[in-house]
Protein backbone atom coordinates (compact mmCIF):
# COMPACT_ATOMS: atom_id res chain seq x y z
CA UNK A 1 0.00 0.00 0.00
CA UNK A 2 2.99 2.34 1.03
CA UNK A 3 4.91 1.58 -2.50
CA UNK A 4 1.32 2.06 -4.42
CA UNK A 5 0.77 5.55 -2.91
CA UNK A 6 4.36 6.59 -3.43
CA UNK A 7 3.91 5.33 -6.78
CA UNK A 8 0.57 7.98 -6.93
CA UNK A 9 2.70 10.35 -5.63
CA UNK A 10 5.56 10.47 -7.95
CA UNK A 11 3.53 10.17 -11.17
CA UNK A 12 1.53 13.37 -10.30
CA UNK A 13 4.99 14.65 -9.66
CA UNK A 14 5.88 13.65 -13.06
CA UNK A 15 2.59 14.82 -14.65
CA UNK A 16 2.54 18.42 -12.95
CA UNK A 17 6.37 18.43 -14.22
CA UNK A 18 5.36 17.79 -18.26
CA UNK A 19 2.53 20.22 -18.23
CA UNK A 20 4.84 22.64 -16.57
CA UNK A 21 7.89 22.05 -19.11
CA UNK A 22 5.02 22.43 -21.58
CA UNK A 23 4.15 25.30 -20.61
CA UNK A 24 7.64 26.51 -20.75
CA UNK A 25 8.14 25.32 -24.01
CA UNK A 26 5.03 27.40 -25.64
CA UNK A 27 6.33 30.72 -23.45
CA UNK A 28 10.01 29.98 -25.04
CA UNK A 29 8.47 29.72 -28.65
CA UNK A 30 6.45 33.02 -27.91
CA UNK A 31 9.94 34.92 -26.48
CA UNK A 32 11.47 33.52 -29.62
CA UNK A 33 9.21 34.55 -31.97
CA UNK A 34 8.85 38.12 -29.99
CA UNK A 35 12.33 38.84 -30.06
CA UNK A 36 13.25 37.85 -33.76
CA UNK A 37 10.29 40.43 -34.61
CA UNK A 38 7.90 40.63 -37.00
CA UNK A 39 7.31 37.87 -39.62
CA UNK A 40 8.23 39.17 -43.18
CA UNK A 41 5.93 38.31 -45.91
CA UNK A 42 5.93 36.72 -49.87
CA UNK A 43 5.93 40.54 -51.06
CA UNK A 44 8.97 41.35 -48.64
CA UNK A 45 10.77 38.72 -49.89
CA UNK A 46 9.74 40.01 -53.55
CA UNK A 47 11.26 43.13 -53.73
CA UNK A 48 14.38 42.02 -51.65
CA UNK A 49 15.16 39.33 -54.38
CA UNK A 50 14.88 42.65 -57.07
CA UNK A 51 11.53 40.71 -58.30
CA UNK A 52 14.10 38.06 -60.29
CA UNK A 53 11.02 35.44 -60.60
CA UNK A 54 9.34 38.53 -62.74
CA UNK A 55 12.36 39.83 -64.94
CA UNK A 56 11.73 39.84 -68.06
CA UNK A 57 7.63 39.22 -67.83
CA UNK A 58 4.49 40.82 -68.65
CA UNK A 59 2.43 40.22 -65.04
CA UNK A 60 -1.32 40.43 -63.94
CA UNK A 61 -1.65 41.01 -60.19
CA UNK A 62 -5.01 39.65 -58.16
CA UNK A 63 -4.83 42.07 -54.98
CA UNK A 64 -7.17 43.89 -52.68
CA UNK A 65 -6.33 46.23 -49.78
CA UNK A 66 -5.01 43.30 -47.69
CA UNK A 67 -2.16 42.71 -50.11
CA UNK A 68 0.29 44.76 -48.27
CA UNK A 69 3.91 44.57 -47.22
CA UNK A 70 5.00 43.81 -43.63
CA UNK A 71 5.56 47.68 -43.79
CA UNK A 72 2.10 48.47 -44.86
CA UNK A 73 2.27 49.05 -48.11
CA UNK A 74 0.43 47.92 -51.15
CA UNK A 75 1.39 45.22 -53.22
CA UNK A 76 0.28 47.57 -55.91
CA UNK A 77 2.30 50.03 -55.41
CA UNK A 78 5.14 48.13 -54.86
CA UNK A 79 5.40 45.96 -58.46
CA UNK A 80 4.33 49.73 -60.00
CA UNK A 81 7.56 50.95 -58.43
CA UNK A 82 9.45 48.12 -59.34
CA UNK A 83 8.82 47.89 -62.82
CA UNK A 84 12.60 49.53 -63.39
CA UNK A 85 13.70 45.86 -62.08
CA UNK A 86 13.06 44.46 -65.57
CA UNK A 87 9.50 43.35 -65.97
CA UNK A 88 5.91 45.13 -66.90
CA UNK A 89 2.86 45.23 -64.70
CA UNK A 90 0.05 45.58 -67.16
CA UNK A 91 -3.24 44.45 -65.81
CA UNK A 92 -4.90 44.39 -62.12
CA UNK A 93 -7.64 41.34 -60.87
CA UNK A 94 -9.89 42.04 -58.05
CA UNK A 95 -11.74 39.06 -55.94
CA UNK A 96 -14.72 39.45 -54.04
CA UNK A 97 -15.11 42.88 -52.71
CA UNK A 98 -13.48 44.75 -55.38
CA UNK A 99 -9.66 45.56 -55.40
CA UNK A 100 -10.57 48.58 -53.13
CA UNK A 101 -11.92 45.93 -50.39
CA UNK A 102 -14.68 48.39 -50.35
CA UNK A 103 -17.51 46.60 -51.46
CA UNK A 104 -20.57 44.34 -49.60
CA UNK A 105 -20.56 41.06 -49.96
CA UNK A 106 -22.14 39.13 -52.45
CA UNK A 107 -22.60 42.82 -54.11
CA UNK A 108 -21.54 42.79 -58.08
CA UNK A 109 -18.25 44.28 -58.78
CA UNK A 110 -17.35 45.92 -62.53
CA UNK A 111 -14.24 46.34 -64.19
CA UNK A 112 -12.45 49.24 -63.82
CA UNK A 113 -9.27 51.27 -64.22
CA UNK A 114 -6.84 52.00 -60.83
CA UNK A 115 -6.98 55.63 -60.87
CA UNK A 116 -3.31 55.58 -59.65
CA UNK A 117 -1.48 53.21 -61.96
CA UNK A 118 -3.93 53.59 -64.77
CA UNK A 119 -4.04 50.28 -65.14
CA UNK A 120 -7.16 48.31 -66.59
CA UNK A 121 -9.07 46.70 -63.36
CA UNK A 122 -11.10 43.17 -64.09
CA UNK A 123 -13.14 41.69 -61.20
CA UNK A 124 -12.99 38.15 -60.62
CA UNK A 125 -16.15 37.95 -58.87
CA UNK A 126 -19.67 38.56 -60.09
CA UNK A 127 -19.90 41.45 -62.52
CA UNK A 128 -22.83 43.55 -63.39
CA UNK A 129 -22.74 42.57 -66.96
CA UNK A 130 -22.97 38.92 -66.16
CA UNK A 131 -19.31 37.46 -66.10
CA UNK A 132 -18.49 35.31 -63.20
CA UNK A 133 -15.69 34.94 -61.01
CA UNK A 134 -13.75 32.30 -63.22
CA UNK A 135 -10.81 34.35 -65.10
CA UNK A 136 -11.34 34.24 -69.39
CA UNK A 137 -8.37 33.84 -71.77
CA UNK A 138 -9.44 36.88 -72.68
CA UNK A 139 -8.37 38.43 -68.80
CA UNK A 140 -5.16 36.60 -69.13
CA UNK A 141 -4.16 37.42 -72.36
CA UNK A 142 -1.05 39.27 -73.05
CA UNK A 143 0.75 37.65 -69.44
CA UNK A 144 3.97 35.66 -68.99
CA UNK A 145 2.76 35.60 -65.27
CA UNK A 146 0.05 36.38 -62.48
CA UNK A 147 1.08 37.08 -59.08
CA UNK A 148 -1.43 36.60 -56.29
CA UNK A 149 -1.00 38.06 -53.11
CA UNK A 150 -4.45 38.21 -50.62
CA UNK A 151 -4.57 37.92 -46.60
CA UNK A 152 -6.86 34.53 -46.47
CA UNK A 153 -8.81 33.83 -43.04
CA UNK A 154 -8.05 30.19 -43.36
CA UNK A 155 -12.03 29.24 -43.65
CA UNK A 156 -13.21 27.56 -46.75
CA UNK A 157 -16.04 29.73 -47.18
CA UNK A 158 -14.11 32.79 -47.45
CA UNK A 159 -14.31 33.21 -51.35
CA UNK A 160 -10.53 34.34 -51.75
CA UNK A 161 -9.34 30.51 -51.87
CA UNK A 162 -12.04 29.72 -54.92
CA UNK A 163 -10.75 32.52 -57.06
CA UNK A 164 -7.26 31.37 -56.06
CA UNK A 165 -8.11 27.72 -57.67
CA UNK A 166 -9.86 29.27 -60.36
CA UNK A 167 -6.83 31.62 -61.33
CA UNK A 168 -4.35 28.81 -61.24
CA UNK A 169 -6.86 26.50 -63.34
CA UNK A 170 -6.91 29.49 -66.09
CA UNK A 171 -3.33 29.81 -66.33
CA UNK A 172 -2.92 26.40 -66.22
CA UNK A 173 -5.22 26.46 -69.77
CA UNK A 174 -3.17 29.38 -70.69
CA UNK A 175 0.47 28.25 -70.35
CA UNK A 176 0.70 31.02 -67.72
CA UNK A 177 2.58 31.05 -64.30
CA UNK A 178 1.03 31.83 -61.25
CA UNK A 179 3.16 33.42 -58.71
CA UNK A 180 1.74 32.77 -54.72
CA UNK A 181 2.96 35.70 -52.44
CA UNK A 182 2.15 33.66 -49.16
CA UNK A 183 0.87 35.40 -45.78
CA UNK A 184 0.11 33.81 -42.80
CA UNK A 185 -2.87 31.84 -41.75
CA UNK A 186 -4.74 34.17 -39.52
CA UNK A 187 -5.68 31.46 -37.06
CA UNK A 188 -2.44 29.62 -37.25
CA UNK A 189 -1.01 26.45 -38.88
CA UNK A 190 -1.99 23.77 -36.42
CA UNK A 191 -6.02 24.40 -36.27
CA UNK A 192 -7.77 22.25 -38.17
CA UNK A 193 -11.99 21.60 -37.54
CA UNK A 194 -14.93 21.77 -39.17
CA UNK A 195 -16.71 19.64 -41.50
CA UNK A 196 -15.44 18.20 -44.94
CA UNK A 197 -17.57 19.14 -48.27
CA UNK A 198 -19.82 16.26 -49.49
CA UNK A 199 -19.65 15.57 -53.49
CA UNK A 200 -22.11 17.42 -55.60
CA UNK A 201 -22.25 20.51 -53.50
CA UNK A 202 -19.38 22.56 -54.51
CA UNK A 203 -19.99 26.04 -54.96
CA UNK A 204 -17.68 29.49 -54.87
CA UNK A 205 -18.38 29.33 -50.93
CA UNK A 206 -17.14 25.95 -51.11
CA UNK A 207 -14.85 24.65 -53.52
CA UNK A 208 -12.42 21.74 -52.28
CA UNK A 209 -12.95 18.70 -49.94
CA UNK A 210 -10.82 19.75 -46.73
CA UNK A 211 -12.31 20.97 -43.65
CA UNK A 212 -14.15 24.17 -42.74
CA UNK A 213 -10.95 25.27 -41.25
CA UNK A 214 -7.92 23.68 -42.93
CA UNK A 215 -4.86 25.08 -41.42
CA UNK A 216 -2.83 26.18 -44.69
CA UNK A 217 -1.17 28.97 -45.50
CA UNK A 218 -2.68 30.41 -49.16
CA UNK A 219 0.61 29.27 -50.53
CA UNK A 220 0.24 26.17 -49.19
CA UNK A 221 -2.76 25.90 -50.58
CA UNK A 222 -2.40 26.48 -53.94
CA UNK A 223 0.11 23.99 -53.52
CA UNK A 224 -2.99 21.35 -52.55
CA UNK A 225 -4.75 22.74 -55.22
CA UNK A 226 -2.25 22.13 -58.28
CA UNK A 227 -1.85 18.29 -57.10
CA UNK A 228 -5.28 17.00 -56.12
CA UNK A 229 -7.82 19.82 -57.62
CA UNK A 230 -7.01 21.16 -60.86
CA UNK A 231 -7.02 18.55 -63.55
CA UNK A 232 -4.21 19.80 -65.57
CA UNK A 233 -1.87 21.42 -62.70
CA UNK A 234 -0.53 25.34 -63.46
CA UNK A 235 3.53 25.88 -63.13
CA UNK A 236 3.05 27.48 -59.58
CA UNK A 237 6.08 29.31 -57.35
CA UNK A 238 5.17 29.81 -53.90
CA UNK A 239 7.72 32.97 -52.25
CA UNK A 240 7.71 31.92 -48.96
CA UNK A 241 7.24 34.18 -45.60
CA UNK A 242 10.36 33.83 -43.22
CA UNK A 243 9.92 34.30 -39.62
CA UNK A 244 6.38 32.31 -39.55
CA UNK A 245 5.81 29.31 -37.76
CA UNK A 246 2.52 26.75 -37.39
CA UNK A 247 1.82 27.74 -33.92
CA UNK A 248 1.74 31.23 -34.64
CA UNK A 249 -1.48 32.75 -34.29
CA UNK A 250 -1.87 36.16 -36.01
CA UNK A 251 -0.73 38.45 -32.63
CA UNK A 252 2.47 36.48 -33.05
CA UNK A 253 3.45 37.81 -36.55
CA UNK A 254 4.35 41.32 -35.56
CA UNK A 255 2.13 42.64 -38.18
CA UNK A 256 -0.87 44.72 -38.62
CA UNK A 257 -4.11 43.34 -39.72
CA UNK A 258 -5.12 45.23 -42.77
CA UNK A 259 -9.14 44.60 -43.46
CA UNK A 260 -9.74 42.10 -45.87
CA UNK A 261 -13.97 42.79 -46.48
CA UNK A 262 -15.91 45.39 -44.96
CA UNK A 263 -16.88 43.17 -42.27
CA UNK A 264 -13.43 41.15 -41.54
CA UNK A 265 -11.83 44.89 -39.89
CA UNK A 266 -10.06 43.29 -37.37
CA UNK A 267 -8.20 40.22 -36.47
CA UNK A 268 -10.83 39.72 -33.89
CA UNK A 269 -13.57 39.62 -35.99
CA UNK A 270 -11.58 37.38 -38.71
CA UNK A 271 -11.38 34.92 -35.66
CA UNK A 272 -14.83 35.29 -34.50
CA UNK A 273 -16.00 34.76 -38.13
CA UNK A 274 -15.34 31.02 -37.55
CA UNK A 275 -17.81 30.91 -34.65
CA UNK A 276 -20.84 32.92 -36.29
CA UNK A 277 -20.21 32.74 -40.05
CA UNK A 278 -22.89 29.83 -40.30
CA UNK A 279 -25.83 31.61 -38.16
CA UNK A 280 -26.27 34.64 -40.66
CA UNK A 281 -27.03 32.23 -43.28
CA UNK A 282 -30.23 31.36 -41.24
CA UNK A 283 -31.17 35.19 -40.21
CA UNK A 284 -29.26 35.49 -36.78
CA UNK A 285 -27.79 38.92 -36.27
CA UNK A 286 -24.00 38.35 -35.95
CA UNK A 287 -22.81 42.15 -35.63
CA UNK A 288 -22.06 42.70 -39.49
CA UNK A 289 -22.22 46.69 -39.77
CA UNK A 290 -21.75 47.37 -36.60
CA UNK A 291 -18.69 48.05 -34.23
CA UNK A 292 -18.19 43.87 -33.55
CA UNK A 293 -19.04 42.20 -36.90
CA UNK A 294 -19.46 37.92 -36.16
CA UNK A 295 -18.87 38.69 -32.43
CA UNK A 296 -22.45 38.81 -31.55
CA UNK A 297 -25.07 36.74 -31.55
CA UNK A 298 -28.76 38.83 -30.61
CA UNK A 299 -31.61 38.51 -31.58
CA UNK A 300 -35.40 40.19 -30.17
CA UNK A 301 -36.75 39.39 -27.17
CA UNK A 302 -33.80 36.65 -26.19
CA UNK A 303 -32.94 36.67 -22.82
CA UNK A 304 -29.36 37.77 -23.05
CA UNK A 305 -27.95 36.24 -19.23
CA UNK A 306 -29.46 33.04 -19.92
CA UNK A 307 -27.91 32.58 -23.17
CA UNK A 308 -24.67 33.69 -21.85
CA UNK A 309 -25.14 31.76 -18.56
CA UNK A 310 -25.97 28.48 -20.75
CA UNK A 311 -23.15 29.47 -23.33
CA UNK A 312 -20.69 29.26 -20.69
CA UNK A 313 -21.51 26.11 -19.38
CA UNK A 314 -20.64 24.27 -22.51
CA UNK A 315 -16.74 25.34 -20.86
CA UNK A 316 -15.31 26.13 -24.71
CA UNK A 317 -11.46 26.47 -24.16
CA UNK A 318 -10.44 30.05 -24.34
CA UNK A 319 -14.25 31.37 -25.27
CA UNK A 320 -16.10 33.12 -23.10
CA UNK A 321 -20.02 35.07 -23.76
CA UNK A 322 -21.04 38.38 -22.01
CA UNK A 323 -24.74 38.89 -22.05
CA UNK A 324 -25.30 42.01 -24.78
CA UNK A 325 -28.62 44.26 -24.54
CA UNK A 326 -29.49 47.03 -26.85
CA UNK A 327 -33.42 48.92 -27.65
CA UNK A 328 -34.10 46.11 -30.19
CA UNK A 329 -32.28 43.07 -29.58
CA UNK A 330 -30.76 40.75 -26.81
CA UNK A 331 -27.87 37.97 -27.06
CA UNK A 332 -24.23 37.68 -26.50
CA UNK A 333 -21.00 39.26 -27.32
CA UNK A 334 -18.29 36.73 -27.58
CA UNK A 335 -14.50 37.22 -25.88
CA UNK A 336 -12.61 34.79 -27.96
CA UNK A 337 -8.25 34.57 -26.61
CA UNK A 338 -6.32 34.48 -29.80
CA UNK A 339 -4.60 30.89 -28.16
CA UNK A 340 -7.69 29.19 -27.48
CA UNK A 341 -7.99 25.87 -28.15
CA UNK A 342 -11.83 25.42 -28.04
CA UNK A 343 -13.64 24.45 -31.45
CA UNK A 344 -14.67 27.38 -32.83
CA UNK A 345 -16.49 26.34 -35.82
CA UNK A 346 -18.59 23.95 -33.39
CA UNK A 347 -19.98 27.35 -31.76
CA UNK A 348 -22.52 28.18 -34.84
CA UNK A 349 -24.07 24.43 -33.55
CA UNK A 350 -23.94 25.04 -29.95
CA UNK A 351 -25.66 28.20 -29.97
CA UNK A 352 -28.44 26.80 -32.77
CA UNK A 353 -28.89 23.89 -29.72
CA UNK A 354 -28.95 26.70 -26.96
CA UNK A 355 -31.44 28.53 -28.77
CA UNK A 356 -33.75 25.98 -29.92
CA UNK A 357 -34.08 25.16 -26.10
CA UNK A 358 -34.41 29.07 -24.23
CA UNK A 359 -36.54 30.59 -26.79
CA UNK A 360 -40.25 29.12 -27.05
CA UNK A 361 -40.94 28.29 -31.19
CA UNK A 362 -37.29 28.51 -32.18
CA UNK A 363 -36.48 26.70 -35.22
CA UNK A 364 -33.39 27.22 -36.48
CA UNK A 365 -34.61 27.36 -40.31
CA UNK A 366 -38.32 28.15 -39.58
CA UNK A 367 -38.02 31.23 -40.80
CA UNK A 368 -35.78 31.07 -43.90
CA UNK A 369 -35.93 30.73 -47.30
CA UNK A 370 -34.88 28.33 -50.26
CA UNK A 371 -32.22 30.84 -51.09
CA UNK A 372 -31.10 30.93 -46.87
CA UNK A 373 -31.00 27.18 -46.74
CA UNK A 374 -29.32 26.20 -49.76
CA UNK A 375 -26.16 28.98 -48.83
CA UNK A 376 -26.26 27.25 -45.10
CA UNK A 377 -25.74 23.69 -47.28
CA UNK A 378 -22.94 25.66 -49.46
CA UNK A 379 -21.36 26.75 -46.53
CA UNK A 380 -21.52 23.74 -44.62
CA UNK A 381 -20.77 21.50 -47.31
CA UNK A 382 -23.27 19.21 -47.22
CA UNK A 383 -27.53 18.80 -46.91
CA UNK A 384 -26.48 16.47 -44.10
CA UNK A 385 -26.28 18.89 -41.48
CA UNK A 386 -29.13 20.78 -41.79
CA UNK A 387 -31.19 17.25 -41.85
CA UNK A 388 -29.26 16.44 -38.42
CA UNK A 389 -30.10 20.03 -36.89
CA UNK A 390 -33.09 19.65 -38.13
CA UNK A 391 -34.32 15.78 -37.07
CA UNK A 392 -32.88 17.27 -33.20
CA UNK A 393 -29.54 14.90 -33.17
CA UNK A 394 -27.72 16.28 -30.61
CA UNK A 395 -24.93 19.12 -31.54
CA UNK A 396 -22.35 16.56 -29.44
CA UNK A 397 -22.61 13.90 -31.88
CA UNK A 398 -22.86 16.61 -35.13
CA UNK A 399 -19.24 17.65 -34.49
CA UNK A 400 -17.90 14.24 -33.54
CA UNK A 401 -18.84 13.07 -36.86
CA UNK A 402 -16.19 15.51 -38.27
CA UNK A 403 -13.62 13.75 -36.13
CA UNK A 404 -12.53 11.18 -38.75
CA UNK A 405 -12.49 13.69 -41.76
CA UNK A 406 -10.31 16.22 -40.09
CA UNK A 407 -8.03 12.88 -38.88
CA UNK A 408 -7.57 12.17 -42.66
CA UNK A 409 -6.98 15.78 -43.46
CA UNK A 410 -4.28 15.99 -40.78
CA UNK A 411 -2.66 13.20 -42.91
CA UNK A 412 -3.71 14.19 -46.39
CA UNK A 413 -2.37 18.12 -46.20
CA UNK A 414 1.41 16.62 -44.63
CA UNK A 415 3.25 16.80 -47.99
CA UNK A 416 1.81 20.39 -48.83
CA UNK A 417 3.29 21.64 -45.46
CA UNK A 418 6.09 24.87 -46.41
CA UNK A 419 6.74 25.32 -42.55
CA UNK A 420 8.24 22.83 -40.04
CA UNK A 421 8.21 20.34 -42.68
CA UNK A 422 10.06 19.47 -45.42
CA UNK A 423 8.23 21.68 -48.27
CA UNK A 424 6.98 19.62 -51.76
CA UNK A 425 9.46 21.14 -54.44
CA UNK A 426 12.12 22.84 -51.88
CA UNK A 427 14.67 24.74 -53.87
CA UNK A 428 18.12 23.51 -53.32
CA UNK A 429 19.39 26.61 -52.68
CA UNK A 430 18.48 29.91 -50.96
CA UNK A 431 16.92 32.17 -53.47
CA UNK A 432 17.35 30.01 -56.93
CA UNK A 433 13.82 30.59 -58.47
CA UNK A 434 12.35 27.54 -60.27
CA UNK A 435 8.87 26.51 -61.41
CA UNK A 436 6.75 24.45 -58.51
CA UNK A 437 9.80 26.51 -55.99
CA UNK A 438 9.67 27.16 -52.36
CA UNK A 439 11.26 30.45 -52.59
CA UNK A 440 13.17 31.04 -49.49
CA UNK A 441 14.01 34.97 -48.63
Amino acid sequence: MVQRMLWLELSMNLRSLFHSAALVACLFLVFTWAARGAVTLGIDALEKSNFAVLHGKRVGLVTNPSGADSRGRSAIDILYRGQSAGFKLVKLFGPEHGIDGQTGAGDPVSNSRDRKTGLPVYSLFITPDGNYRHPTRQMFSGLDAVVYDVQDLGNRSYTFISTLGYVMDEAAQDHIQVIVLDRPDPLGGVRIEGPRLNDGIQSFVGLYNIPYVYGLTPGELAEWINAKYLPKPCRLTVISMRGWARPMVWEDTGLKWVPTSPNIPTIAAARAYTATGFLGEIGIESGCGGPNPFQVVQGKDWDASTLARRFNALHVPGVHARPLDSDRESGIYLQIDPRNSGNLTAINFQTIEILEDIVDGYSPFGRTDFDQRDMFDKVSGNTRLRRELVEGQSVSDIVHSWDSGVARWAVERQPYLLYGSTPVHPTKTPGVIADNALITP
